[in-house]
């Protein structure tokens, strides 16, 4: 890896995520619409973990390997897209990650790229799992943009 990396990719690739480099498919949603749909005021988890839990972490794992397989988040070949983690994230877009690891996401980005959030979506556009920090819990929030009511 050379010195011109940018800080985000040495962060991802320190976590076992191969990037592929920036997805710019019309059919990814756009950003903003991505994150209202993870952190707006009205989005319900689809499942927690409390911080307190002395085995948060690995529960956090579990039930994302969970919903993000039942969800249809990777392809065969592992991939997905996520944001870029750091300043600016939103304004580098969606990037194309191949998971080399395939376990325990969530712990992963947290100890080797400081990630307490993130947010990953299909390659085709369709479903959205995010990780975000609440004050007390952990939450997983699973979202696909094909059943928006509003199509927007």
């Amino acid at each position: 890896m050379s010195d011109a990396t940018p800080d985000w990719q040495r962060r991802l690739e320190a976590c076992g995520l191969r990037v592929e480099g920036r997805d710019t498919s019309p059919d990814l949603p756009d950003v903003r619409r991505a994150h209202l749909a993870w952190a707006g005021y009205e989005v319900k988890p689809s499942a927690t973990v409390s911080h307190a839990r002395p085995d948060a972490a690995a529960e956090l794992d579990r039930l994302w390997t969970s919903l993000a397989e039942s969800a249809g988040l990777r392809t065969e070949e592992d991939e997905f897209c996520m944001l870029a983690p750091g300043p600016g994230g939103h304004g580098t877009g969606w990037i194309r990650v191949k998971d080399l690891i395939v376990t325990g996401l969530p712990s992963r980005l947290l100890s080797d790229a400081g990630l307490g959030e993130f947010m990953a979506v299909s390659v085709d556009g369709r479903v959205m799992c995010a990780v975000s920090d609440e004050e007390y819990d952990k939450w997983i929030v699973v979202h696909r943009f094909d059943e928006d009511a509003d199509g927007a």
